[in-house]
């Protein structure tokens, strides 16, 4: 029988050269904003970053706060919500190494759309808005992708809306499961494997359901052989399978 793999949470540190310089190049060259850069033009822009430890579960900013500066995760994952009217905790993505987030008065925002919160024990550069509006000024192409990722950002929201208001949960649920394996899950022998703190709360609050729905529908995908389950891990067993859901859903609308 095989034994069934586990998360190895406790591993998950950030050790004292998490942030290293070589790292700090290489995420910030392979970044959206940075990417094509020369390796002169990479190594001025990392002298303007700064890096940051942050323990599981410590807040980066707070919805509503000023936007001042932009973030890169480094090492680790970082999760951003929302809070609804009735103070509940909207889940909106889990962001992994490489992944933008925060907000710019450069970029139109005057406060962060969302809170973010250390999801498990990270590192993050971060850039102030004085600092990168010189970027944008020094380097033609960072304003251009700075302006591609808007329009991103915009696409994605608006997939989110068309998701939430058409589709079945169980399309929504395997909607966002194949998107997290694609952007945090590691290939294995059985599958694609999601190892992250994921609670079915913070699933269903993706997915704009209850964590009892969530529940009763991951065991459905279980019992259906789409994915296996753990604690704190979740491995998509047939992911074509899985995004064939979603696509049939949202086809038949």
């Amino acid at each position: 029988m095989r034994r069934k793999r586990t998360t190895p949470l406790d591993d998950v540190q950030v050790s004292p050269d998490g942030c290293s310089p070589d790292l700090r190049a290489r995420i910030l060259g392979n970044a959206p904003y940075f990417r094509g850069l020369p390796a002169q033009a990479i190594k001025a822009v990392n002298s303007l970053f700064r890096s940051v430890d942050y323990p599981a579960g410590a807040p980066l900013y707070h919805q509503g706060d000023p936007a001042e500066a932009l973030f890169l995760v480094a090492h680790g994952r970082v999760k951003l919500l929302q809070h609804s009217a009735s103070g509940n905790e909207v889940v909106l993505d889990l962001l992994s190494q490489g992944e933008p987030f925060g907000g710019l008065a450069t970029l139109g925002r005057r406060r962060y759309p969302q809170t973010a919160v250390a999801h498990t024990a990270c590192c993050v550069l971060t850039i102030t808005t004085a600092d990168f509006r010189h970027l944008i000024r020094t380097y033609p192409e960072v304003a251009l992708s700075a302006l591609d990722g808007v329009a991103r950002d915009l696409e994605a929201a608006h997939d989110v809306i068309r998701s939430l208001s058409t589709l079945p949960v169980e399309a929504r649920i395997a909607q966002v499961l194949t998107d997290l394996a694609d952007r945090l899950g590691e290939a294995d022998d059985s599958g694609i494997l999601i190892q992250s703190p994921l609670s079915q709360q913070d699933l269903a609050a993706m997915v704009a359901t209850t964590a009892a729905t969530v529940s009763r529908i991951i065991s459905s995908l279980r019992r259906r052989g789409y994915l296996e389950t753990g604690r704190q891990w979740i491995r998509i067993c047939d992911r074509d399978g899985l995004a064939q859901l979603a696509e049939d859903a949202g086809s038949s609308d």
